[in-house]
């Protein structure tokens, strides 16, 4: 059974190398593509930063109402 992968890699290589610049216009909507894409990256970061910021506070939210509860349960 013959190998031809040594010869689609040379078709391909050759194509590669006779082809000749594209001229296209990029119009305006992939610029703001662009920006909606960095958006969401700044806002996921962002985000992730202010839930690492806030959970020492839950945490004594939660121990401050775990006590208030236990206080009440009292007779």
């Amino acid at each position: 059974m013959p190998c031809h992968f040594s010869k689609i890699s040379l078709v391909c290589a050759l194509l590669l190398l006779c082809s000749s610049a594209a001229h296209a216009y990029i119009g305006p909507i992939i610029i703001i593509g662009a920006i909606g894409s960095m958006f969401g990256w700044v806002a996921a970061v962002v985000l992730a930063v202010a839930l690492v910021a806030s959970y020492p506070f839950y945490v004594l939210y939660r121990r401050k109402n775990k006590r208030k509860q236990s206080k009440e349960e009292l007779p």
